[in-house]
């Protein structure tokens, strides 16, 4: 139960990421319609620079688990058995305490920006928290997604992207 929940989590970041993706796609339409027949798409540019955080920070949660990250196997690739193993702890143990502290750094910058009413600057003026929540979101949800590998790793099972390394490749090689 507490894999489906985890599992459901990282795709509801995904899919909020996909979202987000989608309004910038939106936004370049509605900006290039408004040029050809003369009306103005006022804050576009705003929405699209705040789009283009959360498309960029939600998925990453999803696309670890199902091994689509670009990862280098330069030293990690070669190694066989226990000190592989010892390695992906290590890498995993890394990568949660430095994604830790990047949500850890943006949960404060999203306080500051409450706390001390921060206004955007642009044309659209709301409280630049809110769009900023889409950053925590998904420093959060990234950072929970390596503890959980770090977890199983710990607990003797294969990392994600070794679940799912298979099929990222046989998917890169046919979109090649």
């Amino acid at each position: 139960m507490l894999r489906r929940s985890l599992d459901a989590l990282y795709l509801a970041g995904g899919v909020l990421g996909a979202i987000f993706l989608v309004a910038i796609g939106v936004l370049i339409v509605a900006q290039i319609l408004g040029r050809q027949f003369g009306f103005q798409t006022r804050g576009a540019d705003d929405l699209s620079a705040w789009a283009v955080a959360g498309a960029g920070l939600l998925p990453l949660a999803y696309t670890f688990r199902h091994g689509a990250h670009i990862r280098v196997d330069l030293v990690l690739g070669r190694i066989k058995g226990p000190s592989r193993r010892a390695l992906e702890i290590l890498a995993l143990a890394l990568a949660t305490i430095m994604t830790g502290f990047f949500a850890f750094a943006t949960i404060g910058m999203v306080w500051d920006s409450f706390v001390f009413g921060e206004i955007a600057m642009g044309l659209l003026r709301w409280p630049t928290w809110i769009p900023q929540l889409a950053q925590v979101i998904g420093a959060l949800l990234f950072a929970l997604a390596l503890a959980d590998d770090l977890v199983v790793v710990l607990a003797g099972g294969k990392p994600s992207w070794e679940q799912h390394e298979a099929g990222a490749l046989e998917r890169a090689g046919e979109e090649l």
